[in-house]
């Protein structure tokens, strides 16, 4: 009866033992991935707008660290950043996140966002053409042609789009206007 006893006992450790090992197991995957993820993003992106933005993390990682639902971009995101806000303090509530995406012709473009609270786009220049999908977006210089685009939503959010690389404006203004039809000015 007792050596039963012991081993019930026995089983029942054990038992928890795997159910320990195997918790931990699934926590350490998780936060590894995470890991692994960030350093790919940083590995593959360096140089880029994005590091200059922001801290390049996972993108879940970056979404967490935000109060608000973002707009994706209609494209595979191949980087995130975390960004310091646009305006007010330093919290959550504040921050604001940018999405690296490439287009069919392996153009990349950076797409940030924050909450306004408050802060305003009235120092960038006004575009030439104004559209009736989104009234209030500017565009911000590099010599005399446009570097992106800056536009606020009705919604109180920010947001600016940027082509890496050489600075094309026509090709520019063709992805903003997709993501405008997309609804990111609603």
């Amino acid at each position: 009866m007792e050596r039963r006893r012991r081993s019930s006992t026995d089983l029942s450790r054990r038992r928890a033992a795997c159910a320990t090992a195997l918790a931990l197991g699934t926590m350490t995957s998780v936060a590894l991935a995470d890991q692994a993820a960030t350093s790919r993003a940083n590995a593959a992106h360096s140089g880029g707008i994005i590091e200059r933005l922001g801290e390049v993390m996972s993108e879940s990682s970056a979404r967490h660290e935000i109060a608000f639902r973002p707009f994706s971009p209609p494209r595979e995101i191949t980087a995130a950043a975390l960004l310091p806000p646009f305006h007010g303090d330093d919290i959550r509530a504040n921050r604001g996140i940018a999405f690296e995406y490439l287009d069919d012709a392996g153009r990349r473009y950076v797409l940030a966002q924050w909450p306004a609270h408050g802060g305003s786009i009235e120092r960038f220049a006004l575009r030439d053409e104004a559209t009736a999908d989104c009234p209030n977006a500017r565009i911000f210089p590099r010599g005399t042609k446009p570097n992106g685009i800056v536009w606020s939503t009705p919604h109180g959010f920010i947001m600016t789009l940027q082509a890496d690389g050489a600075n094309d404006a026509r090709t520019l203004e063709i992805e903003w206007n997709k993501l405008i039809r997309r609804g990111a000015c609603r």
